[in-house]
């Protein structure tokens, strides 16, 4: 480890952790920054969720996999279960948790990265801990997104019996909650942004300090270097391509199967193939393969489960392009700045 003559001692807060099945590139950016600090001599500790503690691997700090995912829509108990029992009690865990490690590591400063699910009781205590800053990493929107309370009581069932059942207990949730002084209004006085789209709306909108500043994501031309794998040979008028990351509906996987279903149509595939390499909700995924299925695109289709971050390099150089069909406006995608550093082609949509 490089020492540092200044070194300093960081405490980070994160949704998820590695090894855990959720996060993705943000936890997985979390971690290398994590780990650059702490190889130039700085001090990290790491509280985070309980997803991962099961398949736990080494790091060279401390990772504090003790809070709670809240609600958790990856669990099997339904929402209003999670709501009334024992949600409070989770979330004082959570502050004791925050106290406890502040005590001991005695930190300069606190690193919130994607806290989708954590609490926002914890998080506020954080910022109101006296000469104590408080950074947050934006890579999404997650300041302009209301309590996932709140916002799961507010929503409609479709089916009738549900709506019947659901009112009498939205109402009396909403008032716990407004008791209790939700929604959480956090100060984001220190903010960094992914990209410059991100800062400029977050700011306009007055969810994060004018002070926000962009920092763009790195790559490492290191380990994403083309060179450093052999290249393969061409096939005249077809195309590798690519869908690597997160499988969700806003991130547009579906119109990029539509889209090889009308190529197929006109005869225009010409042995072009698609790799959707991820994973996501099993319904959505469900939703894909029957949308593959119906459009006869099982020659020309191919889904392919995660891999692991460090075979990411060694994957893309098996490809000639990057397809990103993002629905929503994507902050910025760390796949589409991986792919063009190992020489793919990107094609995407123009939002974010």
């Amino acid at each position: 480890m490089q020492q540092s003559q200044k070194a300093v001692r960081v405490l980070f807060i994160t949704s998820h952790y590695p090894p855990s099945d959720h996060g993705w590139g943000l936890m997985q950016l979390c971690e290398e920054v994590a780990d650059g600090l702490f190889a130039k001599g700085h001090q990290i500790t790491v509280l985070t969720s309980t997803y991962g503690s099961n398949g736990e691997t080494p790091h060279p700090y401390p990772v504090h996999r003790l809070l709670s995912i809240d609600p958790d829509w990856y669990g099997d108990k339904p929402g209003a279960l999670q709501f009334f029992m024992g949600r409070r009690q989770r979330e004082q865990q959570a502050v004791a948790s925050l106290r406890q490690l502040v005590s001991e590591f005695r930190p300069h400063m606190i690193f919130v990265w994607d806290f989708l699910g954590l609490s926002r009781v914890m998080l506020q205590q954080a910022e109101q801990m006296p000469n104590l800053p408080v950074a947050y990493y934006m890579a999404n929107f997650l300041p302009e997104l209301d309590d996932e309370y709140m916002e799961y009581w507010d929503r409609t069932p479709h089916h009738w019996a549900s709506k019947l059942a659901k009112l009498p207990l939205a109402k009396l949730a909403l008032h716990m909650l407004a008791r209790e002084g939700k929604p959480i209004s956090l100060q984001y006085d220190n903010v960094v942004c992914v990209s410059d789209y991100l800062r400029r709306r977050l700011v306009s909108e007055g969810s994060v300090s004018s002070n926000a500043v962009v920092i763009y994501n790195g790559v490492d031309l290191t380990r994403f270097d083309p060179e450093s794998f052999p290249a393969r040979p061409p096939t005249p008028g077809a195309f590798r391509c690519v869908v690597i990351g997160r499988v969700v509906p806003e991130k547009g996987l579906h119109t990029a199967i539509e889209a090889w279903g009308l190529l197929r149509e006109r005869e225009e595939l010409n042995g072009t193939k698609l790799t959707i390499l991820g994973d996501g909700p099993a319904g959505y995924m469900a939703q894909l393969r029957e949308r593959v299925a119906h459009l006869q695109l099982h020659d020309s289709v191919k889904f392919s489960p995660p891999i692991p971050r460090e075979q990411i390099p060694e994957a893309l150089s098996s490809y000639d392009l990057l397809i990103l069909p993002s629905e929503y406006a994507e902050p910025l995608a760390r796949a589409m700045q991986e792919a063009m550093a190992m020489g793919l082609l990107v094609i995407g949509t123009t939002t974010g």
